[in-house]
């Protein structure tokens, strides 16, 4: 062993670990108190509710053991809270997340970065373990720790990081299979990718992929073959898997009836997309190949060179054929057949498939380097051939890098929702009849009245109002929590619009109700408002299309709150005053 060689590689691992911490920390206080990206919400106030009492989500479009891990953070948050006298009692605690939920975000996004480094990790561990080789696993990591869209998601409280961080941890253990087909991998790949699960849906798959390796292991060692070992191996994985889904998310079969009705949403989401604007006709096939050249994230470049990274890693694997390479294919292969076949992608939905492809683009590099210095005579062409390969893996992470670091900066920067909320209060009077969109993280996120909270009360009291996240009770146990935390900046808001299924609905997208109903400003999301104007949107919501362009005609526009070129771009907002 070359003592060296391993210190060396040890201290660039450790480098790659605080690299990727530093850039999914950077810009982790985005937005708060305000909550802007959509899904956190949900994640948060599904952990905080399993403290009344009711620990079933009533909410399965993804599984809890997400949720469930932010409620135990939260516990320790308020055991360490009340040792330290932060806390006097949980009404204290309650009230300090109604009032600033800054520090129960922060504590979720910085768990989330913790768990996306310690993913960029695994990765290298696989690369390794896969290809017996730590350039391979570090370029690797390198690769996925500065991609602009995984350092952007591992700054909120997603589920996709999450699943990310199972998937490559069972991955590691189905390696060991094919290498050693001991038992405890097969318990080990199984639990994992139970858990896995138990985050989100589609590692149910990695199941594929672990009965592979155990064929290709008693293919390659007839003489351990038993029919104990055929049957009772895979068997144990496939229980793991059943058994810790079930332990990290309980209520998908104690609740069997809610989840069957969420797996239905989830196929209609599925071809329909979250409004019902998607084209039934339009697939995802293409959509995602051209996701790895073409993406939002990209600032200084419009063609991501990273996509042919992938590709020619993908290219080098089918050359090279080997048993590693048709285990690293399945599970991407089988999840692209699955959002495929939808109307719509999203590079969050393609998270998971990249690790993979960052393995197979460093394989590539580095075996093809490796390829060119053994059978190339003259040293120039080494030297030209090697510099080549090494000059463009340093354009794409410097892009890469760079992109990342843009994206960051925009993080800390103000967003047009906060600079429009800071318009709003210090232009408005409190108590001022305002309308606004239905969909809170696309827009403004103001206070309520205390008389707006307890109609609210009494609406979920009566049955009158109920919500697919929260039951009734716990809704009006929250609001009455909110009535002890509302500050004197508050305002009379009426939402607009609503979401019915897969579908918008028209309350309160009538211009004469509004101001029968003594609105005086409206405040427009283009984060709405592209759902109506663009594409199908006309088609299908024509009442709504029409609802904004009397808008722009009538309403006299007192402020617009436009984002930076810098990317991801938060929405243009538009405040106007009815007449």
């Amino acid at each position: 062993m070359n003592t060296g060689k391993t210190k060396s590689a040890g201290l660039i691992l450790a480098g790659l670990v605080v690299l990727s911490l530093v850039l999914n920390l950077w810009g982790i206080t985005y937005g708060l108190p305000n909550r802007y990206y959509p899904d956190e919400g949900r994640i948060v106030n599904n952990a905080l509710a399993f403290g009344l009492g009711d620990l079933n989500p009533h909410y399965f479009n993804y599984p809890a053991l997400s949720m469930y891990l932010l409620f135990v953070l939260y516990i320790f948050y308020f055991i360490t809270g009340q040792l330290a006298g932060l806390f006097a009692s949980a009404t204290d605690f309650q009230l300090l997340f109604f009032s600033n939920p800054s520090s129960f975000y922060l504590l979720g996004r910085g768990a989330n970065a913790l768990v996306g480094t310690a993913s960029v990790f695994l990765l290298y561990k696989l690369g390794r373990e896969t290809f017996h080789n730590r350039k391979i696993g570090l370029l690797a990591g390198v690769l996925l720790a500065t991609l602009p869209y995984f350092v952007y998601y591992s700054h909120f409280i997603v589920t996709d990081i999450l699943q990310m961080f199972f998937v490559l941890a069972s991955y590691i253990f189905i390696i060991r299979i094919l290498r050693t087909g001991k038992l405890k991998n097969y318990f080990w790949a199984g639990a994992l990718a139970g858990l896995g699960t138990a985050t989100k849906y589609s590692p149910i798959v990695l199941i594929v992929p672990i009965a592979l390796a155990h064929i290709l292991y008693l293919s390659a060692n007839r003489d351990k073959f038993s029919f104990s070992r055929l049957f009772w191996f895979p068997l144990l994985a496939a229980v793991c898997l059943i058994l810790f889904f079930l332990i990290g998310s309980p209520f998908n079969f104690l609740d069997y009836r809610s989840f069957y009705e969420s797996l239905q949403f989830r196929m209609l989401l599925g071809s329909e997309h979250t409004f019902g604007t998607a084209d039934p006709t339009q697939t995802a096939w293409l959509i995602y190949p051209r996701l790895i050249f073409f993406h939002s994230f990209s600032v200084f470049n419009r063609l991501d060179p990273i996509g042919f990274v992938f590709v020619g890693g993908m290219i080098w694997a089918a050359v090279r054929r080997r048993k590693e390479d048709l285990l690293i294919c399945l599970y991407p292969l089988l999840v692209y057949l699955m959002m495929g076949s939808w109307s719509f992608g999203s590079n969050r939905y393609s998270l998971p498939l990249i690790p993979f492809f960052a393995l197979w683009g460093a394989r590539a590099a580095v075996e093809a380097g490796e390829t060119l210095r053994k059978k190339t005579n003259r040293e120039w062409l080494r030297r030209l051939a090697a510099g080549g390969i090494n000059g463009f893996i340093a354009l794409v992470l410097i892009l890469s890098l760079a992109n990342s670091a843009l994206g960051n900066r925009r993080l800390t920067s103000p967003d047009t929702r906060t600079l429009a909320r800071k318009w709003i209060e210090a232009k408005i009077s409190p108590g001022t009849p305002i309308a606004i969109e239905w969909d809170t993280e696309s827009t403004i996120q103001l206070w309520e009245t205390p008389d707006d909270i307890r109609a609210k009360i009494r609406a979920y009291e009566t049955g009158e109002t109920e919500t697919i996240h929260h039951t009734s009770e716990q809704m009006v146990e929250v609001h009455r929590m909110r009535l002890e935390a509302v500050p004197e900046s508050n305002f009379r808001i009426t939402r607009i619009g609503g979401m019915d299924g897969t579908r918008v609905k028209t309350d309160g997208y009538n211009l004469d109700d509004l101001r029968r109903g003594g609105i005086k400003y409206l405040i427009s999301s283009e984060g709405v408002s592209h759902i109506f104007l663009e594409g199908r949107g006309q088609e299908i919501y024509p009442d709504h299309y029409r609802f904004y362009r009397r808008v722009e005609k009538e309403l006299p526009l007192l402020a617009v709150f436009s984002p930076t070129p810098l990317l991801p771009r938060p929405p243009r907002l538009r405040i106007y005053r009815l007449n």
